[in-house]
């Protein structure tokens, strides 16, 4: 080979590019190559997903779609998404129903891995969730409850129908949930070694089904990924938690056999977090016109009167011996006391933690309207817990007291005990 072809080829070769992971995005150029290398970030695509900033070479081997371009041009942006059955140990990757050929079968299984040894949270964002619903009351129609008068009813409202999804971790298992979900996340525990399963089962029926699901893994030193058994982690001042299967007032029911912890992270200037319904509710008797249906129904208040009343503490407790509450459903707030006197307040215990009922209230039984509870405890966080019976009663004189599809008094403005809840949070500055 002459001279000139020589230098020609070394001018070919030249430059040399390559992905580095991110622990080693701080390398310098070796001798008198012009090497280009780029760390492995999150990169934006042309679509709704992000993807991972990859050469070309490397999508290709991680099955992965190239979407646009990262790295100033020398990578793509590798989109990777998993079909049922699939296992992956890649970070930022996808879960959907177009990947998923096999989804008319009764199963769907994806396994998702840590990346490192030193991960140990894997989130699950819900950014598009529709699958079969669960058992509801009635028809929105029909609101006193009679519609859910069939035998088996009680011990099937809010369970799920045909389909389920459930995530598993290191740490244990999530609420088994179906339904409506968009925008929900669940994230489990993982030792960095042990790998995350999420499940579908599905009912061979004609339902509507639809999910896209996005997976982001947290390093331990990551405080993004929020607190060890939290399944879900909020970050903001401010912000709102439903419960799964939230939909409207009129159409949501609450799951059954829940038991989970709602984490928000404390900003550094907040002393205390308040908690109301996203839409106040009242029941007016003097003034029908000023009847609102609040976002906020979690089983009876403990009260031998109407069904329509608020619940703190004692008041949702089951009891067993007059049976006037014959569901378990509720929320913990940890000393949890009414907006304007919350910050006077920092003696654990001087609040309530348990409420439930029609209304959120801190009185245990009789409030008609909906009030914002606040809390001073730290960490900040509510925990969610359903059975899986929904009382419903055919005899109308026991129909106010002990029936949670009913819409009791004051003209059907209250929501029904089998709804569930969308509550706002805000930060208190100390």
């Amino acid at each position: 080979m002459g001279p000139f072809r020589t230098l020609a080829l070394l001018a070919i070769l030249g430059t040399t590019v390559y992905a580095l992971p991110n622990d080693q995005k701080d390398g310098k150029a070796i001798g008198i190559f012009n090497v280009v290398r780029f760390p492995n970030d999150v990169c934006n695509t042309e679509t709704a997903m992000n993807g991972t900033c990859y050469t070309a070479e490397e999508c290709s081997d991680r099955d992965g779609i190239a979407t646009g371009s990262c790295a100033d041009g020398f990578g793509v942006c590798c989109v990777i998404t998993l079909a049922c059955g699939a296992t992956t140990s890649e970070n930022c990757t996808y879960l959907t129903l177009a990947a998923s050929p096999t989804v008319a079968d009764t199963s769907c299984t994806y396994t998702i891995c840590p990346a490192s040894s030193t991960v140990s949270r894997i989130r699950l964002d819900l950014t598009m969730f529709n699958i079969a619903p669960p058992f509801g009351p009635g028809t929105p129609t029909d609101r006193s409850g009679a519609a859910a008068n069939t035998a088996g009813t009680n011990s099937a409202t809010g369970k799920c129908t045909m389909d389920t999804f459930q995530v598993t971790g290191s740490g244990g298992a999530s609420p088994v949930i179906c339904g409506s979900n968009d925008g929900q996340h669940l994230i489990v525990d993982t030792d960095g070694a042990a790998c995350v399963t999420a499940a579908f089962s599905f009912g061979l029926d004609s339902a509507t089904r639809n999910y896209r699901i996005h997976v982001i893994q947290y390093d331990r030193l990551n405080e993004m990924g929020g607190p060890a058994g939290c399944l879900q982690f909020f970050t903001g001042a401010m912000g709102t938690v439903n419960t799964f299967n939230w939909v409207a007032v009129a159409t949501s029911t609450h799951l059954a056999n829940q038991d989970y912890d709602v984490c928000v992270r404390r900003l550094a200037d907040r002393c205390s977090i308040c908690w109301s319904p996203i839409i106040t509710g009242i029941a007016d008797a003097a003034d029908a016109d000023n009847n609102v249906q609040g976002t906020f129904g979690l089983s009876n208040a403990l009260s031998e009167d109407a069904v329509a009343k608020s619940g703190s503490g004692a008041g949702c407790e089951l009891d067993d011996e007059d049976a006037t509450m014959d569901s378990n459903d509720y929320i913990i707030i940890p000393n949890g006391i009414q907006e304007g006197v919350a910050n006077a307040v920092v003696v654990q215990g001087a609040g309530a933690d348990k409420f439930c009922g029609r209304f959120f209230n801190e009185l245990a039984a009789g409030a008609f309207v909906d009030t914002t509870i606040c809390s001073r405890v730290t960490p900040f966080k509510i925990s969610v817990f359903t059975d899986g019976i929904e009382k419903h009663a055919a005899d109308a004189a026991v129909m106010a007291a002990k029936n949670e599809a009913s819409a009791g008094v004051a003209g059907g403005t209250e929501p029904l005990g089998t709804m569930g809840f969308s509550l706002g949070f805000q930060q208190v500055m100390c």
